[in-house]
């Protein structure tokens, strides 16, 4: 696996954040990007109108345990993926790798904000997949910063689904912006994720997902984020 260093741009910040635009919208079906979809893991049932919005999407960003529609399921989430943020704690379903050469991977950043460490390759991944790195001080900094001005620094830390809802939400204003599978928007005191592919796991204590479903609903209510039921 190989990552993009990051270290090359600690004087260039606003560089490195139009990089990441460039680098997800040359995987996007089409562009310019019009349309961009970003899905969360909750359990959803079947639904035809929520999976063909999915799939109408240029760039459809997905995060960690993710499925998709195989041929044959009643259409629910969609087919499509460009992009997959990844964090290392992942459960690996069979979709999270399927087709892994034709995707944007984008794994978080371990540490602090102010730092530029990347944690080390797990060793199932494969090999030569091509991974870059959601830099801290560029994109989990100033979203920190936006869920709460006075956090104490190294207490808070944003989910995965979140970092994918913030790059798509900041990265192409103006773009119509749809999301769903996102439990934290109506589900703040859950201990536990249950997802989609089966089975759960305990919320991260450093997740505060009241902050980020007050920031969910405030995109939907600006109407800058269409959530899709």
């Amino acid at each position: 696996m190989t990552f993009v260093s990051a270290a090359q741009f600690d004087d260039g910040r606003a560089e490195l954040w139009h990089l990441l635009g460039d680098y997800l919208a040359a995987y996007a079906e089409r562009r310019p990007v019009r349309k961009v979809a970003v899905i969360g893991n909750a359990p959803l049932a079947p639904h035809p109108t929520r999976a063909a919005e999915i799939d109408s999407s240029d760039l459809v960003i997905r995060a960690n345990s993710l499925v998709l529609d195989d041929p044959g399921d009643p259409p629910c989430l969609g087919t499509r993926c460009h992009a997959v943020i990844l964090s290392h704690a992942t459960r690996i379903t069979p979709w999270v790798f399927r087709d892994y050469r034709r995707r944007a991977y984008l794994v978080p950043q371990a540490g602090a904000p102010r730092y530029y460490k990347v944690n080390p390759a797990v060793s199932f991944w494969p090999k030569d997949l091509g991974a870059v790195p959601i830099p801290n001080a560029v994109v989990k900094k100033p979203l920190v910063d936006l869920l709460d001005p006075g956090h104490v620094p190294g207490e808070l830390t944003p989910t995965s689904g979140l970092l994918g809802l913030y790059l798509a939400h900041e990265l192409f204003p103006g773009t119509e912006l749809v999301a769903t599978g996102f439990s934290f928007l109506d589900g703040a005191s859950q201990e536990s994720w249950a997802h989609h592919a089966g089975g759960a796991t305990a919320v991260n204590r450093y997740h505060d997902l009241a902050r980020e479903g007050a920031l969910l609903r405030g995109w939907i209510d600006d109407g800058s984020l269409r959530f899709l039921p």
